[in-house]
C-alpha cells in the first residue's frame, strides 16, 4: 500500500508539472497581471451577469483609424469564459448582444452569439485555448465596417473569430462571467501592455427596485417548486374564434391570466421604498408550465409566449399572456353541411410538478366581450368545465406520462352560417327548375337552347359547390344539383325525340292500344289537354306520331314537376 501511495503522488506531481509546463503558452506572467485590475468570479455565481462595466474610449485604449472599440484583458478559468458586450447594463434574455465565450463545451470551442446563452453566429473548433494557470490573452475588436473580431493573442495572427452584423451595436457595457459554477479570475486595465484605463467600473447604489428584484430571486430558492402549493387559478378573455372544418382544427386567439401564492416571496413595502407590487418580464422564480393538451402540436407549454409577471407583496404571483394563438384539433363528424352545430374544447392542464398535486382552477374574473366573427362560423356559447380524469392520460411538454386530474376545458359552441350556402346554392337550383319547365311551353331549337342554358348553370353551381362542401360525404344539396342536372339531361333527349316523332314520324302506324291510349278522355284530363273531338280524331288517324308527341310532351311536364316538388321538399335546405 505504501509504494501505492508513493506512485500515486509522484504521477499527481508530473501531471501537474506537464500541465504547468503545457500552460505557459501565450508568455504571460502571473506577476505582470499584479498591473492590472482584478475581478473574480465565484463558484457559487453560476451563468449569471452580475456587475457591468462601462466602455470608455480613451487615448490609450489604442483605437486605430477603423475601430470603434479595442479591449484587452486576461482570464485565468479552466472553462466556459464568457464575456458579455451590451448596450444597457440591465440586458434581458430577449435583447441583442455580443456574447463571446471562449472555451466552450468543456474547453473545446469558442463561439459568438447575438443573444445570452443562443444565437450563436461564429464559432472555433481549436480546443485547450483557457487554462486555470496560464492568463489567456483576449483581444477584441469593433471595427466600423461592422466586424467584431476576437483575438487570442501568442496563439495565432489571425483572429479567433470575426463576425459581420449588419446591424452593428453600440456597445456601452461589458460584463464577465463564467457557466456552471466554474471559478474564474479577469484581469483587466493592465497597465505593462497600454491598456490601463478601458475600462471604468460603474459603482451605483441599487434602487429598491433592484433590492426587491435580487431579494425576491434569493427567497424563490432557485426557481423551486414551492411545496404548500396546491391550486393554479387561472381566468381567460376570447380574441377570436375561427374553425376550419376541411382541417377539422379550431384555431383562437386568448388572453390568459394565471394567479398563485408562493409563501416564499413574501416582503415589507416599508423595506423596499413602498412598493406594494412588482412587475417585470423575467424572474428566477417557479412558474406553472400550462399546456395545451389537445393542441395540434402536441402538449404546449404557454410559458414559450410572451408575457408579463406580477409579484404582489403578500406573495401572490399572477402571469398574463395576450394573444396566445392556440389551434387545436375539432373534426366534424356530422353529415349536416351546411347547417353544423359543433362543441369544441381546448383542454388546459398543469405539469404538476414533483409532487403531482396541482390542480387547475377556473375563477372566472375576466369580462367577456362580445365578439364578433369575420368567417363563416359564429361563437354561440362558452363554457368551463373540468376534466373527468379518471383512467385518462396524456403527456407533458417533457413527454412526461400524467393522469388528467385538474385538468379544465374551455368548450367553444359553434355554428355555421348555412343561411348564405342555403340562398347560395338553392337559386341556382330553383331557377334551373323554373326554366326548365318554362322549356317545355316552348318548341323547335329555342327549347333546346334554353335546356342547354340550364345544364351549364347547374354544371357551374356543382362546381362552386365541390369548393366549399365537405368531401367525406356528399352533402343533400349536391344529390339536389344530381337529380336536377339528370333531369335537364332527360329533358334535352325528350326534345330530340319529340322533333324526330314530329318531323320525322314513323312509316308504321303506332299501337292499337297506343292509339286509344292517346284519345282516352281521363287521360287527357289528367295531362291538363282539351278533349278530342271529331277533329282531333281525324287529325291522330291521319298523323297519329303527332299526337302521341303532344301527349308523350304532357305526361312527362306532369313527372318533371313531381320530381321538382320532392328534390325542393327532401334534397334542399330550408332557410
Amino acid at each position: 500500500m505504501g509504494l501505492k501511495k508513493i506512485f500515486l503522488v509522484l504521477w499527481t506531481i508530473s501531471i501537474g508539472l506537464q500541465e504547468a509546463m503545457a500552460d505557459f503558452k501565450y508568455n504571460v506572467s502571473l506577476a505582470q497581471m499584479d498591473t492590472c485590475r482584478h475581478y473574480t468570479i465565484p463558484t457559487n455565481r453560476g451563468y449569471h451577469y452580475a456587475d457591468f462595466f462601462h466602455l470608455t474610449h480613451l487615448k490609450n485604449n489604442k483605437l486605430g483609424d477603423n475601430e470603434l472599440l479595442h479591449l484587452k484583458f486576461y482570464v485565468m478559468a479552466a472553462r466556459d469564459a464568457h464575456i458579455l458586450l451590451a448596450t444597457t447594463d440591465h440586458p434581458r434574455l430577449s435583447d441583442k448582444v455580443y456574447e463571446i465565450v471562449i472555451g466552450a463545451g468543456r474547453n473545446s470551442f469558442s463561439t459568438i452569439r447575438l443573444n445570452m446563452g443562443r444565437g450563436r453566429v461564429a464559432t472555433n473548433q481549436d480546443p485547450s485555448i483557457l487554462s486555470m494557470l496560464d492568463p489567456t490573452p483576449i483581444e477584441v475588436i469593433q471595427t466600423k465596417d461592422a466586424n467584431l473580431l476576437v483575438y487570442i493573442t501568442g496563439f495565432k495572427d489571425e483572429p479567433l473569430m470575426n463576425f459581420t452584423d449588419t446591424s452593428p451595436l453600440a456597445v456601452e457595457y461589458l460584463s464577465f462571467t463564467t457557466y456552471d459554477g466554474v471559478p474564474a479570475s479577469w484581469f483587466y486595465d493592465c497597465q505593462f501592455d497600454g491598456f490601463a484605463n478601458e475600462l471604468e467600473e460603474e459603482v451605483r447604489e441599487q434602487t429598491p427596485q433592484q433590492r426587491l428584484v435580487q431579494n425576491i430571486t434569493a427567497m424563490a430558492e432557485n426557481g423551486s417548486f414551492p411545496v404548500d402549493l396546491k391550486t393554479v387559478e387561472f381566468d381567460f378573455v376570447v380574441a377570436s374564434v375561427s374553425y376550419q372544418h376541411d382541417r377539422g382544427m379550431l384555431q383562437s386567439r386568448l388572453n390568459l391570466r394565471m394567479n398563485w401564492l408562493d409563501s416564499r416571496i413574501t416582503w415589507e413595502p416599508k423595506d423596499f421604498g413602498n412598493i406594494n407590487a412588482i412587475q417585470h418580464d423575467e424572474y428566477e422564480i417557479w412558474l406553472p408550465h400550462l399546456l395545451v393538451v389537445n393542441g395540434v402540436s402536441n402538449s404546449k407549454s404557454l410559458l414559450q409566449e410572451e408575457h408579463k409577471i406580477k409579484i404582489r407583496h403578500n406573495g401572490q404571483v399572477g402571469v398574463e399572456f395576450y394573444n396566445v394563438f392556440i389551434s387545436t384539433w375539432c373534426p366534424n363528424p356530422y353529415e349536416n353541411w351546411p347547417n353544423e352545430e359543433l362543441t369544441c374544447d381546448i383542454v388546459f392542464g398543469l405539469d404538476q410538478g414533483p409532487l403531482e398535486s396541482l390542480t387547475l382552477s377556473y375563477n372566472g374574473t375576466w369580462s367577456h366581450p362580445v365578439i364578433n366573427s369575420l368567417s363563416e362560423w359564429s361563437l354561440r356559447e362558452i363554457r368551463v368545465t373540468p376534466v373527468a380524469g379518471g383512467a385518462n392520460m396524456r403527456y407533458t411538454d417533457k413527454q412526461i406520462l400524467q393522469a388528467m386530474d385538474g385538468d379544465v376545458a374551455l368548450e367553444f359552441a359553434i355554428a355555421r352560417n348555412g343561411r348564405f350556402y342555403r340562398n347560395v346554392f338553392s337559386m341556382p337550383i330553383l331557377a334551373s327548375q323554373i326554366l326548365i319547365i318554362l322549356s317545355f311551353l316552348l318548341r323547335g331549337y329555342r327549347r333546346g337552347a334554353l335546356i342547354l342554358v340550364v345544364m351549364v348553370v347547374l354544371m357551374l353551381g356543382l362546381m362552386f359547390l365541390t369548393k366549399h362542401a365537405p368531401t367525406f360525404y356528399i352533402p343533400p344539396i349536391m344529390l339536389a344539383y344530381q337529380h336536377i342536372l339528370r333531369t335537364a339531361t332527360f329533358c334535352y333527349i325528350l326534345h330530340i325525340c319529340l322533333m324526330w316523332l314530329e318531323l320525322y314520324p314513323p312509316k308504321c302506324k303506332p299501337y292499337g292500344w297506343v292509339t286509344s291510349a292517346i284519345n282516352f278522355s281521363p287521360l287527357r284530363l289528367v295531362l291538363c289537354m282539351r278533349l278530342s273531338d271529331s277533329d282531333d280524331f281525324i287529325d291522330s288517324q291521319q298523323q297519329p306520331w303527332r299526337e302521341v308527341a303532344k301527349v308523350l310532351n304532357a305526361l312527362c311536364f306532369v313527372l318533371i314537376n313531381i320530381v321538382c316538388v320532392l328534390v325542393v321538399v327532401t334534397l334542399l335546405p330550408h332557410v
